[in-house]
């Protein structure tokens, strides 16, 4: 027992050394989306402010491909000294269900860090359809199953899941059309290619104010602040979807705890100044920090969430 003690004491004291000590580099913030991405987003309004308070380079990386994993992969095999970290959206819930032999499990393989933001999704529709309201789009739905299409980046991302969830809330049957990345999806739906789809909000209100898109509701339980005029689904009658898309940090399984919490608390402070909410805020994502037993229970939700609705929807594993 005593040298258990002992072993124990030692460990914590090379661990306070290594976070007093930390970063002796540069710090990598990988991100598994690209350019202008939530997570992207955010990550970017952080690193200057991480740099001025750690003494080194906060170095944002978008590391793209195999719908995440390439990235999430890098920062499970990577060292777990706090030099690289993953700044992730809740994609990462539901990774496990929608690859085969993946290799690693976000709650075995990775620390939560902390909880920065949430984003708010929001129904569309192209123009040229006459759907003005989520009754509207439900009704045409039914008038003609499986005739409409909605548009992904890809199988198993929140956008195709949201819709599934409100395809069971509603009764509905919506044909999924995925495609490989925000863009493709994003251009198809501008392009009446496609007739409705869920996308950030913050991905879709210029080219809504343009016209060239019509959103017809919003997720949650109040109306965003982006558009207090837009009903949410609640009050359209549709509930049940109960799903928060986030964006959180992380770090290797195995980093020292002192590391983890120097970060966190560095993390949720810089959220917490109004120079970050309103930067984030004009972008269209909300501002909401957590500790790491937050975001570990929030991730856990999620996963079981989203299983259930792979698992109603027979979505298949790649």
């Amino acid at each position: 027992m005593k040298n258990q003690l002992l072993g124990a004491a030692l460990a914590a004291a090379a661990g306070l050394a290594l976070a007093q000590g930390y970063p002796s580099r540069q710090v990598m913030l990988v991100i598994p989306t690209t350019v202008g991405t939530a997570a992207d987003i955010t990550a970017r309004n952080f690193a200057p402010k991480l740099q001025q308070k750690f003494g080194q380079p906060f170095i944002v990386e978008n590391r793209t491909g195999a719908s995440g994993n390439i990235a999430v992969a890098s920062v499970v095999k990577a060292p777990p000294d706090g030099h690289t970290i993953l700044v992730t959206a809740s994609t990462l819930a539901v990774t496990p269900f929608m690859t085969k032999d993946l290799g690693w499990n976000p709650v075995n393989d990775l620390q939560p860090v902390a909880l920065l933001s949430y984003i708010t999704f929001v129904l569309l529709v192209h123009p040229s359809q006459p759907v003005h309201s989520v009754k509207d789009l439900v009704a045409l739905a039914k008038q003609n199953p499986g005739k409409l299409n909605f548009s992904s980046p890809g199988t198993g991302t929140p956008h195709h899941l949201i819709m599934e969830m409100f395809k069971q809330a509603t009764g509905t049957d919506i044909t999924h059309i995925p495609y490989k990345g925000t863009a493709s999806a994003l251009t198809d739906l501008v392009g009446g290619r496609v007739e409705t789809a869920f996308f950030p909000l913050h991905a879709v209100i210029e080219l809504s104010k343009a016209g060239k898109l019509r959103m017809i509701g919003s997720f949650g339980d109040q109306r965003t602040p982006w558009t207090p005029d837009l009903p949410t689904l609640p009050e359209q009658g549709v509930k049940g979807i109960d799903v928060d898309t986030w964006v959180g940090v992380f770090a290797p399984a195995g980093t020292p705890r002192e590391i983890v919490n120097a970060l966190s608390t560095e993390f949720i402070a810089l959220m917490n100044t109004p120079e970050h909410r309103d930067a984030l805020f004009r972008q269209g994502i909300v501002a909401r920090s957590g500790g790491p037993e937050e975001l570990a229970r929030t991730l856990k939700a999620d996963m079981e969430r989203y299983r259930e609705v792979i698992e109603q929807a027979n979505i298949k594993a790649d």
